[in-house]
């Protein structure tokens, strides 16, 4: 299932995306889980399905405004240089840990919102990744049982500010301007994704491929990324892992070809859809 928040005449909902339409699922069982976050966390993602079986579409994609699929996400994770691109001497085996810094909801747009170029920089950089949502709280979830933990997936631009990287030894603050990222359109439940190790990512920018990677290409894989972070907090339903970018990112190209005001950005997961924004400069 395509599991879609959206905003429509004025109202939050959640619902059904398929080829004609939403069915708004917040209409039928609304007063048991009032948002997707609460469907997910109250297991109710059995009743989503039962309800939309035979149902006719509510609301046309195109009068609706996106959100994220889950609204008010307790906790976001990514994970940095995460592919093999990055690392093309693994002579030593490689980085014996991931790299996990967290972002601010606030600095991701919606699916078809504007990324900011913040006003102080020109280094607006885009990182296609495919996105984890979890479903079921855990704390030291072994390996094994890792995947029992996810509720779905999203695709997530993981925008960056790339000179910001640079202002001090974290990565926050150029992973935190306000919409330099983004995410959507919507999550696929996990049953669409049976294969992890298979998934492929394709950026475009108006147009031109700038990234083409698949997640086989992952230093560690999902299922490790999600038993490391549970090592150190708790997993809750609605939080999600951005899990890496692959290679062709603005930084890679010679000169770097920053993103630029009026430029669109699409990012292609196949078995999810496609991420797009449009660039527009930040105004004070």
């Amino acid at each position: 299932m395509k599991l879609i928040s959206y905003r429509h005449q004025g109202a939050e909902r959640y619902g059904v995306a398929n080829s004609e339409g939403i069915v708004d699922i917040s209409a039928r069982l609304g007063n048991r889980f009032a948002t997707l976050k609460d469907a997910i966390a109250g297991l109710g993602l059995n009743e989503i399905a039962a309800a939309t079986k035979g149902a006719s579409t509510d609301v046309a994609l195109a009068d609706v405004e996106y959100m994220f699929p889950i609204t008010q996400p307790e906790k976001f994770f990514c994970v940095g240089r995460n592919y093999k691109a990055y690392h093309e001497v693994l002579a030593d085996g490689g980085p014996k840990f991931p790299s996990i810094f967290t972002r601010y909801p606030s600095s991701f747009a919606a699916h078809g919102e504007p990324i900011l170029k913040p006003i102080v920089s020109d280094q607006l950089d885009y990182e296609g990744e495919l996105g984890v949502i979890i479903g079921k709280s855990g704390r030291h979830i072994p390996r094994e049982n890792a995947l029992e933990h996810i509720a779905g997936y999203t695709i997530i631009n993981e925008g960056t500010v790339r000179d910001w990287l640079r202002r001090g030894t974290q990565n926050f603050p150029g992973k935190n301007f306000y919409r330099s990222g983004a995410i959507g359109p919507w999550m696929v439940t996990a049953d669409e994704i049976p294969d992890l190790s298979k998934v492929p990512i394709v950026t475009r920018v108006d147009g031109e491929i700038r990234q083409d990677g698949m997640t086989d290409m992952m230093i560690f894989d999902i299922p490790f990324v999600i038993s490391h972070v549970s090592t150190f907090t708790w997993l809750e339903p609605g939080d999600m892992i951005a899990t890496g970018s692959p290679g062709g990112s603005a930084v890679e190209s010679e000169p770097p070809a920053w993103l630029q005001p009026g430029q669109e950005i699409e990012i292609e997961i196949a078995p999810i859809g496609v991420l797009r924004n449009r660039v527009k400069a930040e105004v004070s």
